[in-house]
């Protein structure tokens, strides 16, 4: 055995007998991949990889070779190793994935051995997933975002990537580390309904104006992507936040505080397992909108009425469901913190997920957050991505109904 592999299962088992093809094209992100190789491994996977010309050009395949232990494929021969090496795939992660790359994988256009691998790979309905990376100008394109939303629709997953510094930035090792064990990971959800609210809601002032928060939906959606990962029949109920809807969810856009409780309500007269409530509605409502657009020469009075409760109505409508609420605080301590998450439990939740706004890495809009779990029975501080405390949620739901039916 290769020396490398003495690595794997060294940070756990969850990718124990996952077989990942790494299909690596010509981005300058390519110096991740003997890294994110290495990840992988150490959770348990046995990793091969395949390269283009030009992404040889900035890593060698003798790295490659090295990081996994295993023989790198950078050319298409006579042991057709594109049909070979996607037969052999549980998943085939296609990362860095170049404006160039995942065009080709959108018009099958098979001309190197990575989109040969995906071609295949999608024939035979393996799992693929790609992490794009490449300038913000290319990423923003109108032709290639076409190119990923068919890509979507063909069932592909998308890593999105981090838009900064005027480039569109591969995702970091963890966060994809964290996807490919969403992927592969168990199917102990089958048979479920899952329904999840995410993103913000809008409140009119008049025609044009309105009332909203910063939440882009980061959090819901991650936590939509890894119950139907787990099996479950998902549906999510998304107010206008900026993040692109998940693969193999039914997705409800709603824009108001009441239609999203409208939603829900509705969703919610077919029976559900897990109720999540990740979605950051609107506190409060005009009482009178303004019928005309407000001439901003001229001082305006609002008065501001409480919004309905999203949840309000959900124990009633699912008493056996377990149902999860979130509450977001501005600049409190950790005792505070799960002072209200605690008094939040009593509105009839089995479990709220808490977290101060203003911490650092913990807000709207980022790949990360710092929570506090609290159930009846305990508390669990967390800091991770938005991907593994999604994860921690649903084990928490799973592992609460198994115990009422003991």
């Amino acid at each position: 055995m290769h020396p490398s592999h003495d690595i794997r299962g060294t940070k756990g088992n969850k990718l124990a007998g996952r077989k990942i093809a790494l299909c690596i094209s010509g981005s300058v992100a390519a110096v991740k991949c003997p890294e994110l190789a290495r990840e992988l491994m150490r959770h348990g996977a046995d990793v091969r990889v395949a390269m283009t010309r030009h992404a040889t050009e900035l890593i060698t395949p003798q790295l490659m070779h090295w990081a996994t232990g295993n023989p790198v494929v950078t050319e298409l021969t006579g042991r057709i190793e594109h049909v070979e090496l996607a037969q052999w795939a549980d998943l085939v992660l296609v990362a860095p994935a170049t404006a160039n790359t995942l065009s080709k994988i959108a018009w099958a256009v098979d001309d190197t051995p990575v989109t040969s691998i995906v071609s295949v790979a999608l024939g035979l309905k393996k799992p693929v997933a790609i992490v794009p990376a490449m300038h913000a100008s290319m990423y923003s394109h109108k032709l290639l975002q076409k190119n990923l939303s068919d890509l979507r629709s063909a069932g592909v997953h998308v890593l999105e990537p981090r838009v900064e510094e005027g480039k569109a930035k591969i995702q970091e090792v963890d966060e994809i580390v964290s996807r490919v064990l969403e992927l592969l990971g168990r199917k102990d959800m089958k048979g479920m309904r899952v329904l999840v609210t995410a993103g913000p809601t809008i409140e009119y002032i008049d025609p044009v104006k309105l009332m909203t928060n910063r939440s882009s939906g980061k959090m819901g959606i991650a936590i939509a992507r890894a119950a139907a990962a787990r099996g479950a029949e998902v549906t999510l109920v998304y107010g206008p936040g900026t993040e692109t809807e998940p693969v193999g969810v039914k997705t409800v856009r709603v824009q108001t505080t009441q239609e999203m409780r409208d939603a829900v309500s509705r969703e919610l007269k077919r029976p559900h397992s897990v109720i999540v409530s990740a979605a950051a509605p609107q506190d409060f409502v005009v009482e009178r909108q303004a019928k005309k657009k407000l001439d901003h020469t001229k001082a305006t009075t609002l008065k501001l009425l409480p919004a309905p409760r999203v949840l309000d109505a959900a124990r009633k409508l699912a008493p056996k469901a377990f149902i999860v609420g979130f509450k977001a605080e501005h600049g409190v301590g950790e005792e505070e913190l799960l002072k209200i998450a605690r008094k939040k439990l009593g509105e009839g939740l089995d479990m709220v997920v808490a977290n101060d706004v203003a911490r650092v890495g913990a807000g709207f809009g980022t790949d990360t957050n710092e929570v506090l779990l609290v159930t009846r029975s305990q508390s669990k501080s967390m800091r991770a991505t938005k991907a593994e405390i999604a994860m921690a949620i649903l084990d928490a739901a799973v592992a609460g109904l198994r115990g009422r039916k003991r």
